[in-house]
């Protein structure tokens, strides 16, 4: 074969490779947003954080920024999760598209774009845009990623392409490339500075550059410092951050816990290795036919986050597969996945004379796509997992958008978390059982029986609720339809309630 006619087919099979990538990319979000769309229809979406979010961004607009209304816990967003990056990316859409189907639609947009810079990486460090297109599929398939992306919105989530596109400049050594995505990345989460630390401790030991090395290291540490110690204790009710109750085996302060994890290592391996956390550890690498391994340097750079979600005693946080947590573990895995493909071909090749290096590639590409392919079916949040369910919209939802419908745009709200997303765009909005803030109550109270008690821990609480407002004089139940409650202030009782479970 003449020269021109193969460099001809190379840039025909380009060309069919990358018109691919963009198909997939296409695919999954027409899938992604439709999905998450669908769960929103069907009250599948919740306070916890789309409705957080969504007031989060409309007060922004109304030049309030970081004032959020919902939790118990702060009445300001800093002192719950410092991710003004976040913020800042969404308003400029959300400005002209102001609905927290916007929400929906930005985080899955935004998440798959992370499946370039691994596209780009794999491409260049196994010499395949064939492989390219595979790890692609490996990073957007990783259940870990789907679980946060169709659980409303999070800013650890917003991070996990982020640190794709660091990942792919570190190891190019494109320092300017990295530095920007490096401080987008810590300004989605207060813990992700602790991801870029790791990383600069990589370019300080291993690619020696002293100077990068070490400018990441201080900012990284001194941004952790900034934001755990000082920003989130000084917005927060509390003097330190709430969430740390989640380690309070390893102490009572964010301090305290990070001087035990230093101190007291044999304690740290009791703690993420107890119980269930042993299948975290297990499946991690899994979906990439745990060739991952082959790359512990970058694995480590994970650790953090890795601490953060196993030494919890949190359930959520250490379920791989589901909620949030772990999105931005998962570009450390992929990326290590190549790496580790990379070390295994040149290692096995000189073993297999007869067989050549793009066939033993190849192979083992094929295997690596067929064991994330299995693996989503198991555990994964499309059509081919087996625990999959397409949500549906039903008649008491629509009696619950009707009865929402009544409640004026200016009215100060008490809803159940499933209620929530529907009433946040509104300057006071409170996520049962919080009634109230700084002296103002709440104007109205919806609930819905049929949906997760959520943040309620027992039912008798809920229940007891729902007795206290039934003989509150100050409020007024205006509706009671197939479990749907409405209660108004200052109005008289115009419905029957009637008893139902969980409340019999």
């Amino acid at each position: 074969m003449s020269k021109p006619i193969k460099t001809a087919h190379r840039n025909s099979r380009s060309s069919v490779i990358s018109n691919s990538l963009v198909i997939i990319l296409v695919l999954y979000n027409l899938f992604f947003i439709v999905y998450g769309l669908q769960k929103h229809a069907a009250f599948q979406t919740a306070g916890f954080d789309l409705g957080i979010w969504d007031q989060k961004v409309w007060v922004a607009l109304h030049a309030r920024p970081f004032v959020i209304t919902t939790q118990a816990e702060v009445e300001h967003s800093l002192g719950d999760h410092v991710d003004p990056v976040v913020l800042f990316l969404i308003l400029p859409i959300y400005s002209l598209f102001p609905s927290p189907k916007t929400l929906i639609v930005f985080q899955s947009v935004f998440v798959s774009l992370g499946a370039l810079p691994i596209y780009w990486l794999a491409k260049q460090r196994l010499h395949s845009e064939g492989a390219g297109l595979v790890f692609a599929v490996v990073y957007l398939l990783f259940p870990a990623l789907g679980g946060a992306v169709t659980f409303d919105l999070h800013g650890i989530t917003i991070a996990a392409p982020l640190l794709a596109y660091a990942l792919w400049a570190l190891y190019r050594q494109v320092y300017p490339v990295f530095g920007v995505m490096a401080v987008l990345a810590m300004g989605c989460q207060e813990d992700v500075p602790l991801l870029i630390l790791m990383m600069g401790l990589y370019i300080l030991i291993f690619q020696r550059h002293w100077r990068m090395g070490l400018l990441t290291i201080m900012v990284s540490l001194t941004w952790f410092v900034i934001v755990n110690f000082w920003i989130i204790p000084g917005y927060g009710l509390a003097d330190d951050n709430f969430h740390v109750t989640r380690y309070e085996a390893l102490g009572d302060s964010t301090l305290e816990v990070i001087i035990t994890i230093v101190t007291r290592p044999d304690l740290v391996i009791q703690h993420i290795f107890a119980d269930d956390k042993k299948l975290y550890w297990i499946r991690l690498t899994m979906p990439t036919a745990f060739v991952a391994l082959l790359d512990p340097i970058t694995l480590i750079m994970a650790l953090p986050a890795l601490f953060i979600n196993t030494l919890s005693n949190y359930p959520p946080t250490y379920q791989l597969d589901r909620f949030h947590s772990s999105a931005p573990i998962v570009p450390f895995v992929v990326v290590a996945g190549i790496n580790g493909l990379a070390r295994l071909v040149r290692f096995a090749a000189p073993k297999f004379r007869h067989v050549k290096k793009p066939f033993l590639q190849n192979a083992l590409l094929a295997m690596i796509l067929m064991v994330t392919l299995v693996y989503q079916i198991q555990f994964g949040h499309t059509p081919i997992g087996r625990n999959f369910e397409w949500p549906e919209v039903t008649d008491h939802h629509r009696q619950a958008e009707a009865m929402l419908a009544q409640i004026p745009s200016d009215a100060a709200v008490a809803a159940q978390n499933n209620l929530v997303p529907r009433l946040s765009q509104r300057e006071w909005i409170f996520i049962l059982p919080k009634l109230s803030q700084q002296g103002r109550p709440a104007d109205y109270i919806a609930l819905d029986m049929q949906s997760p008690l959520y943040p309620y821990e027992y039912v008798d609480s809920y229940c007891a609720d729902i007795a206290k407002f039934l003989t509150n004089p100050e409020y007024g139940l205006i509706e009671a339809n197939d479990g749907l409650l409405l209660f108004k202030r200052n109005a008289p009782d115009s419905a029957t309630f009637t008893p139902m479970p969980p409340c019999r």
